[in-house]
């Protein structure tokens, strides 16, 4: 059993935490500050408030995940499982989740358990250690499955300036990730406004 941190409180209730979460649940700015510039998610008082879109979903998460729809085909059933990393607030607003930490061993997910994987803006170095996290996605991809990366480096040619990154070290890093998916036999279906798709 793990003990609750000293100042928890329940959370919310559904559908109330889709939009805040208590502070004390989750007592880390980070996050908030990070992601200051993108209307995001809000500290207000002792409370977390997610926003919605804010830069990443500028027209909502609905109208982000039919753009998906059009480059892969979310709505054939055909994809039925998907994981999403660098979910870290699902669990305190009331959306199944798992936590998993990829850095220290595997996830607890069977192999070819998915047929989607997902990142936006997850801020996971998909390129270092030897590709050893994408290594991993492979494992949980059924075969024939997707891997979608959203956010830096894709589009760095146009957002290079916004991330507070130089140019060449968002080409290194998106070359990096395509090399590793070729090591992995994936192939890149497309990479469209600021969506890459690899199967």
């Amino acid at each position: 059993m793990i003990l609750a941190l000293p100042k928890y409180k329940n959370p919310f209730k559904w559908p109330q935490s889709r939009d805040y979460a208590w502070y004390d649940n989750i007592p880390h700015k980070e996050l908030s500050i990070e992601k200051a510039v993108q209307n995001w998610i809000q500290v207000e008082g002792d409370q977390f408030r997610f926003l919605g879109g804010g830069t990443m979903f500028p027209r909502e998460a609905d109208a982000y995940i039919d753009d998906i729809n059009e480059l892969i085909p979310l709505s054939s059933g055909t994809i039925r499982t998907a994981i999403d990393t660098g979910c870290g607030f699902a669990l305190e607003r009331g959306v199944p989740a798992m936590i998993g930490i990829m850095a220290s061993k595997r996830l607890r997910y069977p192999a070819r358990a998915f047929d989607m994987a997902h990142c936006s803006r997850c801020l996971i170095p998909w390129n270092k250690y030897d590709g050893m996290y994408l290594i991993e996605v492979d494992r949980i991809l059924r075969p024939g499955g997707y891997w979608i990366l959203s956010g830096p480096p894709i589009r760095w040619k146009k957002y290079w300036r916004g991330w507070e990154r130089i140019q060449e070290d968002l080409k290194q890093e998106q070359d990096a990730i395509e090399d590793v998916a070729k090591c992995l036999c994936w192939r890149k279906v497309t990479e469209k406004n600021d969506l890459a798709v690899w199967q």
